[in-house]
């Protein structure tokens, strides 16, 4: 599975091969502590939202997309990356390289479509809050995160069907799909769709969810001074909590990808491999960092993960809250009362209310 042109090794996979003893046990380590810190926080995403039902909310669903994204990642397709810094060369058969560039290709197509839901997510919580509450529940975000991953699997599916061969790339360490001439003018076309166009409607989505955040926070004080305004103050500083929380996600994954994306578009230019092995080689440890990155991420801008974190790593027990049907029929989940929007402003009435009737019942 080596990169080849007539039959010769490439520069990349002579410098793969001819390293020294010092890079290959630096590469490696790094390679391997990147992919078990992965896996480790990826595990630990998806059982804090197992464990802990304030975190199965409609909005916490793209955070779980994003978990098993990278959890699989860090599980299917590394491991082959660092077996290939320890060998200097593929480490398994031609299917394995074909499963690990046909894996690359769907999360990649995964982790954009998911970025793009949340930022239609946040455009609409911010101008239009009843539709949103209609529109965005569980089992509706649920929909339409499974429709993003069975559109992920198909894209790729399309080139390898038609006979695009995959193989080893030795700048990244990982096997890529090698595009035909006769089908480069298709690959351009689905590359712009999958890629160029959910970044412009993540953008657009985003800056017009800042600006009716911005106009609605010069109701803030209003609100805060009227005590029969605040359930409104709650809920707007939720949504705006919520949105800083996934534009962080997005910028630290962008902000790690962006280095591939110039890589190959310096290439697509130069129509041969024009850069070092080693910038090849941080393009793809960046891609492991931004999956270490989002957890962090998570755990420091929610509060809510990063108690429970703090439980997973002390070995508690979460306190269970339970998601029962009302005496309406209705389910707990979607009462105000228990709404990630409201939940604290009900809170703190009931603590208010409390504290009055221990009051009177002093007096």
């Amino acid at each position: 599975m080596r990169d080849q042109q007539d039959g010769s090794p490439s520069d990349l996979q002579t410098a793969l091969q001819n390293r020294c003893t010092e890079a290959v046990v630096t590469e490696s380590l790094t390679s391997g502590c990147l992919t078990i810190l992965g896996i480790l926080f990826g595990l630990m995403v998806c059982l804090a939202i197992y464990r802990n039902a304030r975190l199965r909310y409609a909005i916490h669903m793209y955070i779980l997309s994003y978990a098993v994204t990278d959890l699989v990642m860090s599980l299917l397709v590394m491991p082959f990356t660092l077996g290939v810094l320890i060998k200097g060369d593929w480490i398994s058969s031609d299917s394995a390289c074909r499963f690990q560039g046909y894996a690359i290709s769907v999360l990649g197509n995964l982790t954009l479509f998911t970025m793009t839901l949340t930022a239609i997510d946040r455009y609409m919580a911010s101008t239009y809050q009843a539709n949103y509450l209609t529109f965005f529940k569980r089992r509706y975000v649920c929909g339409a995160v499974a429709i993003c991953w069975l559109v992920s699997f198909a894209v790729p599916l399309s080139f390898t069907v038609v006979g695009n061969n995959f193989v080893l790339h030795p700048g990244y360490a990982v096997c890529r799909e090698e595009v035909k001439k006769e089908s480069y003018l298709r690959a351009s076309i689905v590359k712009l769709i999958v890629v160029v166009i959910p970044l412009v409607a993540i953008a657009t989505c985003y800056c017009r969810a800042s600006a009716n955040l911005q106009k609605t926070s010069v109701n803030a004080e209003r609100w805060a001074q009227e005590e029969r305004e605040k359930e409104k103050l709650n809920s707007w500083k939720e949504e705006e909590s919520k949105t800083r929380l996934f534009a962080a996600l997005i910028l630290g994954t962008l902000l790690f990808w962006v280095p591939t994306y110039a890589c190959d578009i310096a290439d697509a230019f130069s129509h041969k491999k024009c850069l070092p092995r080693s910038v090849y080689l941080l393009c793809t440890l960046l891609i492991n960092v931004s999956c270490c990155i989002k957890p962090l991420i998570i755990a420091h801008m929610d509060e809510d993960f990063a108690i429970e974190f703090k439980r997973i790593l002390k070995s508690r027990k979460s306190r269970k809250v339970g998601i029962e049907n009302n005496s309406e029929g209705n389910k707990l989940g979607e009462d105000p009362k228990f709404m990630p929007e409201t939940r604290k402003y009900y809170c703190k009435v009931e603590e208010d209310e409390f504290n009055l009737k221990t009051e009177e019942s002093t007096v």
